[in-house]
């Protein structure tokens, strides 16, 4: 006891002793269960699912499965035998500095024609390269550091209505393999698609997101496509070239095949029979 308890009654000082007393219990029984409670759970984000590739979620959105190929026609009412077009989806290939994409090939009578290389960037669906195999031509889409950035086509939200503007400098690469960087303005303005637009030779969908695309200057961009979430790009418009006076051409779906399944065929995508 301190020095002024001393001048308190006996039973005073009693009732300080066992007021102290429990005051050091409680202590104790506080320690105690702090000692053994255990630590508190750490909710840890696992990122998206990489087992089919990139991002499972956004491919199976997009319809980038690997080994899926789309068979097109440039009837919207009739399917072609041969298909005006095919694309098909290649595994997982990583460019410079790491960066991991899809190669998606456009395919004529068989052979590889244009290499869309798509990334997935937080959710977000992305251009990083487009290759021109006629032409041995190539345009990447890099930001300031050089890193390769590419331009954006969709978000995990994407609906009618919404505009995208990418700004990044386009390094194409000529047939002699000399490059050059510009910078770039890269504009996707997303609408309903139109009843039309949606017919196509496998089916009539219900709705779908149409893209229209606008670059400046331009290397060879899309002029439109249409989404159907969960099945892929039923409609799409492209020159297939990086420059010149080759007009882009519609096609619609006519077609899907995983290539290498026992339903398949044997046929090489853009030469499925109806």
């Amino acid at each position: 006891m301190t020095g002024w308890t001393m001048l308190l009654s006996p039973a005073r000082r009693a009732d300080i002793c066992y007021t102290d007393r429990m005051k050091q219990l409680v202590l104790v029984a506080a320690c105690s269960l702090v000692a053994c409670s255990p630590p508190p759970v750490m909710m840890v984000d696992a990122g998206p699912d990489t087992s089919c590739g990139i991002d499972c979620d956004v491919q199976k959105t997009h319809g980038l499965i690997v080994g899926r190929c789309f068979e097109y026609s440039t009837d919207s009412l009739a399917a072609q035998n041969p298909p005006a077009l095919g694309l098909q989806v290649k595994p997982v290939l990583t460019l410079e500095g790491g960066v991991k994409v899809l190669p998606v090939e456009f395919r004529q009578s068989g052979q590889a024609r244009m290499i869309d290389n798509v990334g997935i960037v937080n959710g977000e669906l992305r251009l990083m390269r487009r290759e021109f195999l006629s032409t041995g031509q190539s345009v990447t889409y890099r930001n300031d550091k050089n890193e390769i950035v590419g331009v954006k086509w969709t978000d995990p939200a994407t609906a009618p209505g919404e505009t995208y503007v990418t700004t990044a400098n386009a390094y194409v690469v000529n047939s002699a393999g000399n490059g050059d960087s510009t910078p770039s303005t890269y504009k996707v303005t997303t609408f309903m698609a139109t009843t039309s637009e949606l017919r196509t030779p496998l089916l009539s969908y219900d709705a779908g997101v149409k893209f229209v695309f606008a670059e400046t200057p331009d290397h060879g961009s899309d002029a439109r496509r249409v989404l159907v979430p969960g099945v892929g790009f039923i409609l799409v418009s492209s020159s297939l070239m990086l420059s010149g006076t080759t007009p882009p051409f519609a096609v619609s779906l006519q077609k899907i095949r995983d290539i290498g399944s026992d339903d398949a065929g044997s046929d090489l995508c853009s030469l499925g029979v109806p």
